[in-house]
């Protein structure tokens, strides 16, 4: 087997590359919105570098020059005078992701090398021991006999030379030749005559032997059948490689295994990608609603931004900001979100989803929701959307948008209002029971209200 894993390194760093540069892209879409989501990225990337997630942040770092040198130079407002500020702060941190991305790609190579080799050691040892030689038969000791197969054994044979035991082979039976005497023992009045005491006398039973005893052989004994150690379980299919000439499976743990300290996923979006868990105060239904009160009085909704940080791979929302915003009986829209975005970059807070109400209608997500979380989701895929319907049962929810397909229609989608989207399956899901969000009680939340 060859011990060169090259290759495979090769092919593990360009499936890598392939899914840090999937980001959405959208020309018609606002600037402004695209210059906040690669601030976002950025400061994901620094979180995991401060993590020592290198992974992560190589993986969003390559998201941000992705969208900064790739995407938003071909959008029709980018080279417009009230965007020259956008465009340079963005040149400048484009500077520093692509030396991070030339200093992380040599270390996650060594390490994508160093685990294929010890995979391949441990294989190749497990091999070996699966292959030891037969070991050659015990040499019979002085006393043991020769074994003798089953059937040619024959107990008249091995009868002959006993004295008054002359046996005869006849159908599976044997029949004696010559009558048993019946057994005589002697009388109690012969024994211990020493003693001078003369013993009653007592006659005894006699014991004979019949003529005619038959014996019936066991069943045949099965044949011997050599052990064999049990096989070892298939491996799966996403792991086997086909880089080695060697009938062993080549198993290469998933890449998040590199960090020994990082926890499992919560959950799996409906493509298979990893979803880390999400801490969530169990107030925070109540919370909003006491704030949204008065608009929902009025049929009007209400819409916050949630924000929180990262500290072991695991995600905690801990603050809640409502912005300046307008509403009608079924929409909601921020007015100032400059004001928004610096006030947690300030405090190197998270974006991680949004809330707003439904005054009158039920819980569930309309178009017009799709479009607005989907600008979240597309830069975390973590990122949440929670929907209060004080008036409705439920009315509570937690929401994502399928991937996929349900985040590839919407950001694909081009209409505008309210419309529905063709898909055979679900484009959102409702996560507040099952899903990467976990609702925990006596957790903090911090509302700011800008408006």
């Amino acid at each position: 087997m060859s011990k060169d894993p090259t290759e495979f390194v090769s092919m593990k760093m360009k499936r890598l590359v392939e899914e840090a540069s999937q980001v959405r892209y959208i020309p018609g879409g606002a600037l402004k919105i695209y210059f906040r989501s690669a601030n976002t990225l950025l400061r994901q990337s620094r979180l995991y570098m401060k993590e020592n997630d290198l992974m992560n942040a190589y993986k969003f770092y390559m998201r941000y020059a992705t969208l900064a040198i790739e995407k938003l130079p071909s959008h029709p407002d980018y080279k417009k005078p009230e965007h020259k500020a956008g465009r340079n702060e963005l040149l400048k941190n484009t500077k520093e992701v692509l030396n991070e991305i030339a200093a992380l790609k040599p270390i996650l190579e060594d390490r994508f090398r160093q685990i294929a080799e010890k995979e391949i050691a441990e294989d190749e040892a497990r091999y070996r021991s699966m292959q030891k030689p037969e070991s050659s038969p015990r040499p019979l000791l002085p006393l043991e006999k020769t074994y003798v197969p089953y059937e040619n054994w024959n107990l008249a044979e091995q009868l002959k030379d006993l004295p008054s035991n002359k046996f005869t082979y006849n159908n599976n039976s044997i029949h004696e030749e010559q009558s048993y005497r019946s057994v005589e023992y002697p009388g109690i009045s012969m024994r211990n005559q020493s003693d001078g005491y003369t013993y009653p006398s007592v006659e005894m039973p006699t014991i004979g032997i019949s003529t005619s005893t038959q014996i019936t052989y066991s069943p045949e004994l099965p044949p011997k059948v050599k052990y064999e150690p049990p096989q070892l379980p298939p491996k799966p299919n996403e792991y086997m490689s086909t880089t080695y000439n060697s009938t062993i499976p080549y198993n290469i743990p998933n890449v998040e295994s590199i960090h020994k300290s990082e926890p499992e996923f919560a959950a799996f979006t409906e493509g298979g990608e990893g979803l880390r868990k999400v801490r969530l105060s169990i107030d925070i239904y109540e919370n909003f609603t006491k704030i949204a009160a008065k608009n929902t009085l009025k049929n009007l909704e209400t819409c916050g931004v949630l924000f929180g940080s990262l500290a072991r791979n695991v995600f905690s929302i801990s603050t809640l900001i409502i912005p300046k915003q307008t509403a009608t009986s079924d929409t909601c829209t921020m007015t100032n979100e400059e004001e928004l975005i610096d006030y947690a970059e300030e405090r190197g807070l998270i974006m991680l989803g949004w809330i707003h109400t439904h005054p009158s209608q039920t819980c569930f997500m309309s178009s017009m929701d799709l479009h607005t979380h989907s600008s979240y989701q597309v830069i975390s895929p973590e990122a949440i959307a929670i929907v209060c319907a004080p008036r409705h049962d439920p009315n509570f929810g937690i929401f994502r948008l399928t991937n996929p397909p349900g985040l590839q229609i919407v950001l694909g989608c081009t209409e505008r209002g309210f419309h529905p989207h063709k898909s055979d399956l679900p484009i959102d899901k409702n996560i507040v029971d099952q899903g990467h969000v976990i609702l925990e009680k006596n957790m903090e939340l911090n509302v700011i209200d800008l408006r």
